[in-house]
């Protein structure tokens, strides 16, 4: 399979248009007491959210999903229940996600500051994949397509902050293929059919 050289400039302008296109959430998390806070969140335009809280072992303590649209919410949580330690709050807003740790003590809950990440865009036409993905972490990236058999196509991305590549899939034989996009902490999925 050969890799496309799209031309930089092009891929430029579809980043900087996907950027723009993203959801930009705000969430505010402010302690009330030692064992309580208020959780804000704001979006410029209604969307529908999901909000989830994970302990540092990634176990599900808290989940919201919204059943409409909303430009606003917000909820006073009571953590006094929470073991000691280290959480992340985690906002899903379309493709965009806003994450803030926190920490729960003794002594009070203590906020952290907030990570936006962006999921990557796929789009295939005319037998070639395209992917954007804004590299936040700078994670070594690896890109696998899989058809029904298993891999047929495994290619290491690097760390790039910015990574955009096309890749020609003519020689594929027709049929439905998974993309998965892979980190260490994360694995985005993306189907086509050729």
């Amino acid at each position: 399979m050969k890799t496309i050289k799209l031309l930089s400039t092009v891929m430029a302008v579809a980043i900087v248009a996907i950027a723009t296109a993203v959801e930009k959430p705000k969430m505010n998390v402010v302690p009330l007491t030692a064992d309580r806070a208020v959780v804000s969140i704001q979006n410029d335009a209604a969307a529908l959210f999901e909000l989830s809280i994970l302990a540092e072992t990634g176990e599900l303590v808290y989940y919201k999903q919204t059943t409409k649209p909303l430009n606003t919410y917000q909820k006073v949580f009571d953590f006094k229940n929470l073991e000691n330690g280290k959480y992340t709050m985690d906002l899903r807003v379309n493709d965009t996600r806003l994450l803030k740790d926190f920490e729960v003590a003794s002594k009070g809950i203590f906020v952290g500051e907030s990570k936006l990440r962006i999921d990557p865009y796929f789009a295939f036409a005319d037998n070639v994949l395209k992917l954007s993905y804004l590299n936040f972490d700078q994670e070594s990236l690896t890109l696998n397509i899989y058809d029904d058999y298993g891999l047929v196509y495994q290619s290491g991305l690097g760390k790039d902050f910015n990574v955009a590549s096309g890749y020609d899939l003519s020689a594929l034989k027709s049929g439905k293929y998974e993309v998965v996009l892979s980190s260490l902490n994360n694995d985005f999925t993306f189907s086509l059919e050729k």
